[in-house]
Formats: structure tokens, sequence, C-alpha cells
């Protein structure tokens, strides 16, 4: 799960037959739960013949299932048995997810752990607020880098340069009044993010939301992660805000200390083999 930003001169050609399967099970999502035999031709551009061999060859190994009722495409059990073992196989799930407990129950907050992936930052667990009123925690789910916390604490461990590259593929949209979509507002952003160790977003992805969060540092330089706390604006009050930041941070320093830990532990091993 590197975040090395390759140069088109040096990204490995795709074989073109796995790059259009990839891009099937990537057109899943929770608008587009069920895809046809014309909805894969359109989206790759290919005859219906392609599009019929490519799924079924991704059924034939359990990655997709086709309903006989309406002949739609689906996920298959296999893409569970992966995600099962990627949850219980990832050194990052394993050291984060206490301190997401206890960062919930100190805050009765919501709490995620988000990830870089693809220019976007992935939700890979959350523990929601047992209050009534409370955010999301879109386990699973996919938010821009630019205007969340979890989005900017990562964009704050990376090269400027680096930002550069993935602000001109994914643009700086709009998603509030106070989103950022200036590319020097945001590298300002991110060296005042920097200079304090957490991120905030105020109300910049979603109205009604604000969100604290730190990165959690790998000392290899090859994960990019944060954690975050959020909440409804009702409940986050200024004077709180630096009680949050405090502990968002403190949470996130802990995972990444057992993060290196686990590190060191599989090198160890490694060496013994």
């Amino acid at each position: 799960m590197r975040s090395v930003s390759l140069n088109k001169a040096d990204r490995p050609q795709p074989v073109a037959a796995v790059a259009k399967a990839l891009r099937i099970l990537c057109a899943f999502d929770a608008e587009t739960p069920s895809l046809s035999v014309t909805d894969v031709s359109r989206r790759l551009a290919v005859p219906k013949s392609t599009a019929h061999n490519l799924l079924r060859t991704l059924e034939a190994y359990d990655f997709l299932h086709q309903d006989p009722a309406d002949r739609r495409y689906r996920l298959g059990p296999r893409l569970f048995e992966l995600s099962r073992l990627f949850a219980h196989h990832t050194p990052l799930l394993t050291v984060a997810r206490p301190q997401l407990e206890r960062l919930a129950a100190e805050t009765r907050e919501t709490v995620k752990l988000g990830v870089l992936s693809e220019d976007e930052v992935l939700i890979l667990a959350a523990v929601e607020s047992p209050y009534q009123l409370h955010t999301r925690g879109d386990e699973g789910k996919r938010a821009p880098l630019h205007c969340t916390g979890l989005g900017k604490a990562i964009l704050a461990t990376l090269p400027p340069e680096q930002v550069r590259q993935i602000a001109a593929r994914r643009g700086l949209a709009r998603y509030t009044p106070r989103t950022i979509t200036s590319l020097e507002r945001l590298q300002e952003e991110l060296a005042s993010i920097r200079a304090r160790g957490y991120a905030v977003d105020w109300e910049e992805n979603e109205a009604g939301v604000v969100c604290v969060a730190a990165p959690i540092l790998d000392p290899h330089g090859g994960l990019r992660a944060s954690i975050s706390i959020s909440a409804p604006v009702s409940r986050v009050v200024r004077t709180s805000l630096k009680r949050l930041a405090a502990r968002v941070t403190a949470a996130a320093r802990a995972a990444g200390m057992g993060l290196s830990r686990a590190n060191g532990s599989a090198a160890r091993r490694g060496d013994k083999l």
C-alpha cells in the first residue's frame, strides 16, 4: 500500500485485459451496485462480445455474480474473502483499531481511519458516535483530499510537487463556500498543518460538519494515513477544538509507533527465514 507517485514515463505499462477487468471491478460503488453487459461495453468502449467475455471470466473466479432474474452482474464472494484477509492481515488496521475505539470512547464522536489511495482518501475503518445526531462513518468510501480533515492531514505529509500533481489530476472542486479551491491557498494550509501537527476541516467538505485529523507517520515513508474526529458543528465550539486536536494527535502518534514496532517485528521474522 505505497503512496509513491510515479511520473507517466515511470509507470508500468498495464496489461490491457487485466486493466479492463480491474476497471470493471472499480466501476461498482454505492450508486452502481450492478452492471449489465451493455453498461460495461459502454464504459470500456469495447464490443459487447468483449465485455461479455470479461464479465464471464470474472464470474468464473467468483469476483462477480450474475443475477439470473435481471442478468445484471454484482460483486461476488471472492472480493469479500479478499477484503477479510486485508482487514485481518494489514498492520495499519491492527495497530490503529484500538486507537480508534479508545478515541471514540473518550470523545463520543465519530472516529475514522483513512489512507491515501488513487489520489483520494479511502476510509478503512470507522467508529460512529452514539449520539442520535452524528456524522457518518462512511467506512469503505472515498473522499477528496483537499477539503477533508483526513485528506489534508495526508497531503501535509507529501512533497509539494506531489501535491501539485494530485491537484492537477483531480482538481480542487468546491463542495461548500468554505472549500479551498486555489493550489496556492492549499499549500499555505498544508504548511500550517505541518507546523501545528493536525488538520481542521471546518465545513469545507460538508455543511454543518467539522473534522480534526492527524497524520500517522510511517518511519519508512511508504504509507500515508490519518485518523480523524468528526462531529456536527453544533457540538464543536472553537474552544474545544484544541482538546480534540490533542486527542487525535496522540492517537495518530500511538498508531505510528505501533506500526513501527509491527514493521520491525516483520523485518526480524524475515531475517530468520
